[in-house]
């Protein structure tokens, strides 16, 4: 097998799985959050704010409705809007997966802290910056404390599963 085919099969595999692990951790995530820092009613319906009881205001539901919106001039379902949403953010886990695959076969200085330093990029690169430009969640400042707990908790879930899945596959390649 060449190195390009094991890099992608690699980096699909640890992306799904550390995906997977992020979406199970954020609720207890938020629960945890929300009894340290209880939100306001408001905070809640930003954008992005309550992964719990409004997963259609996450970003990539948001996106989903968008595109979808933007290119039939319709409003998409919820159940569509759920699917597509669980679409992307599994595409996008694969390709974070790749990348971080491909990055640390090259310098293993990527995996800081063993994955922890991979979360927090990957927070910084979406949650922290391109998704608020995009309008896809409120910007950070407005964000609720809770949401600091289960959103960048649940990227340093995504990282350190990244790596303990990457370490994992790689004694089996």
């Amino acid at each position: 097998m060449n190195t390009i085919t094991k890099i992608l099969i690699k980096g699909v595999a640890v992306g799904l799985i550390a995906s997977y692990v992020k979406s199970l951790a954020e609720p207890p995530l938020q629960k945890i959050g929300e009894k340290k820092f209880p939100p306001k009613e408001d905070e809640l319906k930003l954008r992005g704010a309550d992964v719990t009881h409004q997963a259609e205001n996450m970003p990539p539901a948001v996106l989903a409705k968008k595109v979808y919106s933007e290119i039939t001039g319709k409003e998409l379902s919820y159940n569509s809007t759920m699917k597509s949403m669980k679409i992307i953010h599994y595409t996008l886990g694969a390709l974070i997966g790749v990348s971080y695959i491909f990055l640390t076969d090259k310098r293993k200085k990527f995996t800081a802290g063993e994955g922890i330093a991979a979360g927090t990029a990957v927070w910084a690169l979406t949650h922290g910056s391109t998704v608020p430009a995009l309008n896809l969640q409120g910007k950070v400042s407005e964000m609720p404390k809770s949401w600091w707990v289960w959103e960048f908790g649940s990227h340093l879930v995504f990282g350190v599963t990244m790596e303990q899945t990457r370490k994992v596959i790689d004694k089996l390649f």
